[in-house]
Formats: structure tokens, C-alpha cells, sequence
């Protein structure tokens, strides 16, 4: 997956009311894609708002509360007139609901429940250090092994964790970082005085 601009590189540290938020909309988009046969297009079609929504010049007039809803829609309606109609109409409801900046998430939402109904989990894997191949593959493995099910290595890098991994499977996140190690110690030490 490619990282499209600011918000969708965010994605993940999105405030837990915002993600709760776009989980909504995913779920609800989710299950008429599900009714109709057409998870692909609507998975296409959720990118393409996204990254309309997210180019700057366009949510500087979406998230600007000086300019009218109706101008708003036309600018919606124009830019993503190719979209089917009930896509098109999502794009107006978020426009109108003032939720134009949950875009990327609402598509990030909507393909991993694509996923996971294909069987395939994603999994942040947030090291000190960028991890080679064989240490990624030897990851993968292993999280396949525990899960049971194909699992997509994305890898970031974070120095502040000092050493070790963090994973990050949905709402799942497993600390085996140095940082953790290290608190884990003190707050041992701490109690045992």
C-alpha cells in the first residue's frame, strides 16, 4: 500500500473517537458493497474520495465554514462525477456531515475488513531500526503460525524504541520493545523496595 498524503500516513494515530468514527462508516459502506456484490469498485471508489479529500486546496474549501454547503456539494459532485451513485452520495454525506478529514481512514477501515474476510490480517511492525528481509519474513512467519491466518508485514521504523518490536495487528499491539523491557524492570524494582 502506498502512503497518499498526510492524512493517510496518519491513519493509524488517528484519535480513537475519529477511528471510531470512520469504523462506522466503513462498516455501514462494508455491508451495502457486501448486499451488492461490489466490494472492488467500492473499494476504488473509497480511495478516490480519499485522495480528493485529502489534496490541500480542496479541504481548505471543504473544512472552510465560510463557504456553503451547495458550493461544497457542487465542488464534490464535479470532481468525482465518475464515481457510481450511492459512492458519489457517500462523498456528499461526508461532506455534509463535516467528516471530509476521516476519508483515508474510512478507506484504510474498509480494506481491512476486505482482508479479513479474505483471511489476512496486517500487522505494523514498529522497530528502532529499518528490519531486513529474512528478519521480516522470519516475523511473518511466526505471526502466521500464531494467528493462523496470512498475515502482511508493514514495516515503520521509530528510534525512541531503543531496540526490540512493537506489533500492531488491529486493536491488538504487542510490546517487545527495549522501552517496554526497560519500564517493565523499573516498575519491578520500584515494587519490590
Amino acid at each position: 500500500m502506498t502512503n497518499q498524503g498526510s492524512d493517510h500516513t496518519k491513519a493509524a494515530a488517528a484519535p480513537s473517537g475519529e477511528a471510531v468514527a470512520a469504523r462506522r462508516y466503513a462498516q455501514a459502506v462494508f455491508q451495502i458493497a457486501e448486499e451488492r456484490g461490489d466490494a472492488a469498485a467500492w473499494r476504488d471508489a473509497l480511495r478516490q474520495i480519499a485522495e480528493f479529500m485529502s489534496d490541500p486546496e480542496v479541504r481548505r474549501v471543504l473544512e472552510n465554514t465560510r463557504v456553503g454547503q451547495e458550493p461544497k456539494q457542487r465542488l464534490v459532485a464535479a470532481a468525482l462525477a465518475d464515481l457510481p451513485g450511492l459512492a458519489l452520495n457517500f462523498a456528499r454525506l461526508l461532506v455534509r456531515k463535516g467528516r471530509t478529514n476521516l476519508a483515508w481512514l474510512i478507506s484504510e477501515q474498509f480494506n481491512q475488513m476486505l482482508e479479513a474476510q479474505s483471511g489476512i490480517s496486517r500487522a505494523r511492525a514498529i522497530t528502532a531500526v529499518p528490519i531486513g528481509e529474512a528478519e521480516q519474513a522470519a516475523l511473518q512467519r511466526r505471526l502466521e503460525e500464531q494467528l493462523g491466518r496470512k498475515v502482511v508485514i508493514e514495516p515503520e521504523v521509530n528510534p525512541s524504541l531503543l531496540g526490540g518490536v512493537v506489533i500492531q495487528i488491529g486493536d491488538r499491539l504487542i510490546d517487545a520493545s527495549t522501552r517496554a523491557k526497560l519500564r517493565a524492570l523499573r516498575e519491578s524494582l520500584v515494587a519490590a523496595q
